[in-house]
């Protein structure tokens, strides 16, 4: 008995884009997490270590030299946040005296004041360094029944609360 073949001419070009397909989205999407968490990670580490020099550098430091300011805050945080864009960064200090805002953290790098101000700049304050930063990328593609593909920014945020120590 005579077997016959099946033409299987096409099938594999076939074959290869049902699955390539997938997998481009996949690559994509493991990409954009990849940079998601790089950025969330980068705020988190920046505010907790810029809240932390401001906190040894408290009340001993007031009137001397080494004291913090604003702009060398900001100028640190934007240091520290490396590829995160100083447009789009907001930062909030909080002190005793009450918070100062810098939306977005670029309109204060050239600020002179001293910080933790004077009010609340003594041994066992409580500072606070909090930033926010908007990540926009295209993981709304992957939702089920989003309908339109409008890339909503995700806001990551960060806070940082350290104990004045000397």
């Amino acid at each position: 008995m005579k077997t016959v073949r099946k033409p299987t001419s096409g099938s594999s070009v076939l074959e290869f884009t049902l699955t390539s397909i997938p997998i481009m989205f996949v690559m994509i999407g493991i990409v954009q997490m990849s940079i998601a968490m790089w950025n969330y990670h980068t705020l988190n580490e920046a505010v907790k270590v810029t809240a932390r020099t401001a906190a040894v550098r408290g009340a001993d430091c007031a009137s001397t030299a080494c004291a913090m300011t604003v702009g060398g805050i900001t100028q640190m945080i934007n240091t520290r946040g490396i590829g995160l864009s100083s447009s789009s960064l907001d930062v909030t200090l909080t002190d005793g005296d009450g918070s100062l805002t810098c939306n977005p953290v670029s309109t204060c790098t050239s600020s002179s004041t001293v910080w933790p101000r004077s009010g609340g700049n003594s041994v066992g304050q409580v500072i606070s360094i909090s930033a926010t930063y908007p990540f926009s990328g295209p993981l709304a593609m992957f939702a089920p029944g989003a309908g339109h593909s409008a890339f909503a920014p995700l806001t990551f945020s960060a806070i940082s609360q350290q104990v004045i120590a000397y």
